[in-house]
């Protein structure tokens, strides 16, 4: 019974030192100075990132290799939906007759001004239809599909079953290369 009781009592004490350490451990880490060291740190980070990158969407009008580079001729666009593409379209058709942007977005390509954006050789590519295997079928939606950059090019030269330049494509460039590539679907 001793025995039994004085156990308790150490374990009783572990806990508690274990709770104490926990204690100063969060009061270290959560005081004003050290919370801002971390915030700025972060802040920090996340401003030299947003600065070496940005995110469009453009068609890609074409690919092309050039002294060992991939690079994509775009045509950027504005792409909006929900209730921001509603309003975008309301003001460029208030006589449409129609309460808001048909299928839920609307693209705004005032300018057929093209770019040549370099792509990275380990660009992200994901699609959401694409021609699988030659026939009609074969093209079903599959969302946010991760394909290789040169099954990609070899996708967007088949046009045989289904013309992936009339896709939109959201591009995501740091440091002066596209680094994803994401297919917008558009029914």
């Amino acid at each position: 019974m001793k025995n039994a009781a004085k156990q308790w009592k150490l374990r009783l004490l572990g806990a508690a030192v274990a709770l104490l350490g926990m204690i100063v451990l969060a009061t270290y880490l959560l005081t004003p100075a050290n919370a801002e060291e971390s915030s700025d740190s972060v802040q920090a980070s996340a401003k030299a990132q947003a600065a070496n990158s940005e995110m469009f969407t453009a068609y890609v009008e074409d690919i092309q290799h050039e002294d060992g580079k991939l690079y994509l001729i775009v045509d950027k666009i504005g792409w909006y939906q929900g209730t921001e593409a509603d309003k975008v379209f309301e003001q460029r058709n208030p006589d449409s007759g129609i309460d808001g942007a048909p299928d839920g977005y609307y693209i705004v390509n005032d300018s057929k001004e093209q770019e040549k954006v370099e792509v990275s050789a380990n660009a992200e590519v994901l699609m959401q239809l694409y021609d699988r295997d030659g026939t009609v079928q074969g093209t079903n939606i599959q969302w946010n599909e991760p394909v290789a950059l040169s099954k990609f090019e070899s996708l967007y030269e088949n046009t045989k079953v289904l013309d992936l330049s009339v896709f939109p494509y959201h591009l995501t460039v740091q440091d002066g290369k596209v680094i994803k590539i994401v297919q917008q679907y558009i029914p």
